[in-house]
């Protein structure tokens, strides 16, 4: 085995091992979930004839680099199915055959554009309500909706219910025909 520098997100450096002969890549404990996106394919281009091509593990029983405790085969719902990962269950190092990590970042980054995309259209629908709401002249409910979608954290995974026709007391203000004028400038409402 022999050691090779990844980069981790934020810049970090990670260093790696990777059998020569084979093309495996032992990641110690979490390594493999800090590895930027991209990485696999920067070090599988070391020796592209073996690496590009996933293989499959034939010994029964292998044993951890680390601390040579038996390691033990499974899959996980956030891996392509077709991956099997092996891990030590003491140092929790993850084995990867050749071809495994690229896959992996290929999977991962796919999951990655589908919750963007999703997110992407939760907002413009979000918006549009807000917008039809303003403009059916229910501009104080329409403030407090806007207050409430405007203050929540986008990572939260909660969206608020710009849906919601309860009115409260006041006025909206020119504060909020300028705000929509703003995002039909941007979204084209």
């Amino acid at each position: 085995m022999h050691q090779v520098k990844t980069t981790a997100h934020y810049g970090e450096s990670i260093i790696v091992d990777q059998c020569e002969k084979c093309g495996a890549i032992w990641f110690d404990e979490s390594e493999l979930f800090r590895a930027k996106q991209g990485e696999a394919e920067r070090i599988e281009v070391l020796n592209t004839g073996i690496l590009r091509t996933p293989s499959t593990i034939e010994h029964p029983n292998l044993i951890c680099p680390r601390d040579e405790t038996t390691m033990y085969r499974f899959t996980d719902k956030y891996f392509p199915k077709d991956i099997v990962l092996v891990r030590c269950p003491s140092c929790h190092g993850i084995w990867l055959n050749r071809g495994l990590f690229t896959k992996y970042q290929q999977f991962r980054q796919e999951l990655m554009r589908a919750k963007k995309s999703l997110q992407d259209e939760r907002l413009k629908e979000n918006i549009a309500q807000l917008v039809a709401s303003y403009e059916g002249g229910r501009s104080t409910a329409t403030l407090k909706r806007l207050g409430e979608f405007l203050s929540t954290p986008i990572d939260s995974g909660h969206t608020p219910d710009v849906g919601d026709t309860s009115h409260a007391a006041g006025i909206a203000g020119p504060a909020l025909s300028i705000l929509f004028a703003v995002l039909r400038f941007i979204f084209g409402f």
